[in-house]
Formats: structure tokens, C-alpha cells, sequence
């Protein structure tokens, strides 16, 4: 048999289509949250389906501070570390994009890696 016609173990995903509507319930839904990795082929096309976090549709660091205060001490030092790269406090080293291996990323994203390496 030739090489790549054995499909014994080869497990289809199933392709859906989606409406604005399905979106947007999703999105309102406290139980459910859409993500995209970047570690899987053709990361841009991909979208999962999974089970929200607690904390889904809180307003506020109060709120998430009453459902989880682990969640919200790590929210305060990312707020922290985004205000850091602030066009503010860095002005144009924050403003643009930057190619990182095959991706491009925000200048800020970048500075808000090296400042909470700073902190480690």
C-alpha cells in the first residue's frame, strides 16, 4: 500500500458554520468561550469552542476579586505591566509592530514580555 493512504487512525474534524447570532451567543453565555491557539496548523483559521472561566462577564477588578482572588492579583499585575508600556511612560518604542518568527506582533506586547521578565 502506498505511503499516506492509510487512513486507519485518521480522525476527521467536523467544519461548522456559524452565524453573527451563534457568535453572539457564545459570547453572552457565561458557560462557554471561543480561543485560537497558536500552536496548532494554520493557527489563523481556527477557532475553539470550550467552557468559559468562572470570572466570564464580571465588570471590574471588584467583582473578580469576589469570584477569584488568585485571578485578580494577576489581573492587577498585568494591569500594571500594560500601564508600563503605556505610549504614555514610552511614547513611539511602544507604538507599531514588530515581526517575531513567523508572526507580527504589537511593540507593545513585546515590552509588556520584557517588563514582567523584569519582575520575575
Amino acid at each position: 500500500m502506498p505511503r499516506g493512504l492509510l487512513k486507519a487512525y485518521a480522525i476527521r474534524r467536523p467544519a461548522f458554520e456559524f452565524t453573527i447570532d451563534d457568535l453572539m451567543h457564545v459570547k453572552e453565555n457565561p458557560n462557554m468561550r471561543l480561543t485560537a491557539s497558536p500552536f496548532t496548523h494554520n493557527y489563523e483559521d481556527k477557532v475553539f469552542l470550550g467552557r468559559a472561566v468562572r470570572w466570564k462577564g464580571a465588570k471590574g477588578i471588584e467583582q473578580v476579586k469576589e469570584i477569584n482572588p488568585d485571578v485578580a492579583a494577576g489581573l492587577e499585575k498585568a494591569i500594571d505591566i500594560s500601564k508600563e508600556c503605556s505610549v504614555e511612560k514610552k511614547g513611539d518604542a511602544v507604538k507599531g509592530v514588530v515581526r517575531v518568527g513567523d508572526r507580527w506582533l504589537p511593540k507593545k506586547v513585546i515590552c509588556q514580555i520584557e517588563e514582567a521578565a523584569k519582575r520575575k
